[in-house]
């Protein structure tokens, strides 16, 4: 409850363009490299879809492939209203000539997902997800091989970077920014690729001369204060801050951190990572990331439970038709049911399988529903009725 209770604190007291998450559009719509068009193939892409959408909606790295879940991939028909093809040329990993790639695109009913893992027990992460500034710089070259001549500890290594580091040691390192090149480019396309597959939105900074002002060792160094001053203008909810040099050894060395950019800290998570390749180390850890996230905001199975809200706000027959549909296309929402209506608010009972305390929690996401800026959190929280403004869809 205390965790809840800071975190709304924090929520009333901030500006009132504060994103807070984004509802990632694109959950449900998944494409697939098929051999051909042909029913056998688009019956097995259709499988692998599914799987892929499971993740996604679940947070699950790993699915666990009990009966219905078997039954349902075998059976994905039932669970998809349209798919398409779509043929492009791409470029082969090993740098050859373009090839032919032909996509199978498909897009999944969410109702008919969602009863899927309501009878499953799986849990379900909504598409309000927190929105993710990252900063990513590759160190290799010259200051890789100074340190291994120099017989730095890799931890020496990560260290160094303070600021009055010598111009040989900025050069060595890049950030990675929104149009990259070289292994940068790798890094940013393996970040995107997965991101996409675990239903993740990543941002990298444009890195223009707004962007210039913050330095490889701001960065390095993790200098918080010149880190958050640089990422307000891009008004994420959530920053991967991330440091990835050669290893002396062989393979890549990484080291991620997940903070908010106003320095809220109740999803910092530090973890390293090794990789034979840059790309890889960055590619785990956006897994590492959509981990931490989906622990904290998918609703994991509990009992269904019924509770009762009141929206204040709308006050107009309009106004309560859109919180209702605001409230309906919540995942973590069973149902919803109008107990009554007056002048000055909405009365409702919504059943869930979340606990009390996330469902707050995951109806301030996005900005639709607030705390009153009137009054303390804290009574609201700890009436048996929960008591929201709605600020309008944005």
């Amino acid at each position: 409850m205390a965790r809840v209770r800071l975190l709304l604190a924090s929520l009333v007291a901030s500006a009132a363009g504060t994103a807070w998450a984004e509802v990632v559009p694109w959950l449900y719509d998944v494409d697939v490299v098929v051999a051909s068009q042909g029913d056998a193939e688009r019956r097995r892409a259709a499988g692998a879809a599914l799987t892929q959408v499971l993740g996604r909606v679940t947070g699950l790295r790993e699915l666990s492939f009990g009966a219905k879940v078997d039954g349902a991939i075998r059976e994905s028909e039932r669970y998809y209203v349209r798919y398409g093809y779509a043929t492009r040329h791409v470029q082969p990993e090993d740098g050859g000539n373009m090839v032919s790639e032909t996509r199978l695109n498909i897009h999944f009913e969410r109702g008919t997902l969602l009863e899927l893992l309501r009878e499953t027990g799986l849990p379900v992460w909504s598409a309000d997800r927190p929105s993710v500034l990252v900063w990513v710089v590759l160190e290799r070259g010259a200051l890789s091989l100074e340190a291994r001549g120099a017989g730095s500890s890799q931890e020496g290594a990560f260290s160094r970077g303070a600021r009055g580091a010598r111009p040989s040691q900025e050069r060595a390192r890049e950030v990675v920014s929104s149009t990259p090149v070289g292994m940068a480019e790798e890094v940013f396309s393996t970040m995107h690729r997965e991101a996409r597959r675990r239903g993740v939105m990543l941002t990298f900074p444009l890195m223009d001369l707004e962007d210039r002002n913050l330095a490889a060792t701001d960065l390095w160094g993790r200098f918080w204060t010149a880190i958050m001053v640089a990422s307000r203008r891009y008004s994420r909810d959530l920053m991967l801050l991330g440091r990835i040099a050669a290893d002396p050894r062989g393979g890549f060395t990484s080291r991620w951190e997940i903070m908010s950019p106003s320095g809220e800290k109740e999803l910092a998570v530090r973890f390293d990572h090794r990789g034979v390749s840059a790309a890889g180390a960055a590619g785990q850890a956006v897994h590492r990331l959509a981990d931490a996230m989906a622990r904290r905001f998918a609703v994991r199975g509990g009992d269904l439970d019924t509770i009762a809200l009141t929206v204040r706000g709308a006050q107009t027959v309009r106004g309560y038709a859109a919180v209702l549909a605001h409230l309906q296309s919540r995942e973590y929402i069973n149902r919803v049911e109008v107990s009554a209506v007056d002048p000055e608010a909405l009365h409702l009972k919504l059943h869930s399988q979340s606990t009390r305390d996330q469902l707050v929690e995951l109806l301030v996401m996005g900005g639709y529903l607030s705390v009153s800026r009137t009054a303390s959190p804290t009574p609201s929280l700890a009436a048996p009725r929960l008591e929201l403004t709605w600020m309008g869809a944005r």
